[in-house]
């Protein structure tokens, strides 16, 4: 698997996109109507120099203020606009639902297991709640929610998982991030932090399984 020490490891951080699931938020749109798909995905990360996609993950921008961006560039009225995301939110999925059923083992070995996502609150209002998310995790952290990225990153700290792993006792030494980008890794073990890069949805799999095996 790695050459992290899984007996030292108290809680175990799992990324959203690209970790579990493949289906951007927007998949739906994209299906239905790639044109329109498209031009969204031109405001929102494209034609975007200010990078204000990171504002909206950290909490600083709501949908609101996104529906009106897209309004104002004529693409669709503001108020479908909102409606889309919501649909769009609601219709993702993981990749491997067996997944749930593994992370349910690691737990049952007294081992918390966080989803830990840079995300926009329509995650947090559709996504969550339409897969019941909160079910299969013992805690969901959000960017949006508490105002970092998983990068975001303080001299001797890790704003992001900081209240967290305060809450709980638990120390960097005894955390691990499971993340496909790479520099959320090398971030975090920079702090002590176990960090495991995986390919895909399925390495995601195969690595959690492994976990549940030992």
């Amino acid at each position: 698997m790695t050459d992290v020490n899984f007996d030292k490891i108290q809680v175990i951080f799992i990324d959203w996109y690209l970790t579990l699931t493949s289906v951007t938020f927007l998949n739906k749109l994209k299906i239905e109507n790639h044109a329109v798909f498209k031009k969204f995905i031109e405001i929102i990360f494209e034609q975007n120099p200010s990078g204000w996609q990171y504002d909206w993950a950290r909490g600083k921008l709501a949908k609101e203020d996104v529906a009106q961006k897209i309004s104002q560039a004529g693409i669709m009225e503001y108020d479908n606009v909102l409606k889309t995301f919501a649909d769009c939110c609601a219709h993702q999925t993981v990749d491997f639902p067996e997944v749930f059923k593994i992370i349910n083992t690691i737990r049952e070995k007294g081992k918390k297991v966080v989803l830990a996502t840079d995300n926009w609150d329509v995650f947090c209002d559709y996504t969550i709640p339409n897969l019941g998310l909160d079910k299969y995790f013992d805690d969901i952290i959000s960017s949006n929610q508490v105002g970092f990225l998983k990068r975001d990153e303080q001299p001797k700290s890790l704003p992001f998982f900081d209240n967290y792993l305060k809450n709980n006792h638990i120390a960097y030494q005894n955390s691990l991030l499971i993340d496909d980008n790479a520099l959320n890794i090398d971030i975090c073990q920079k702090h002590q932090m176990a960090g495991i890069m995986v390919k895909d949805s399925r390495d995601t799999v195969n690595i959690l399984q492994q976990m549940a095996q030992k």
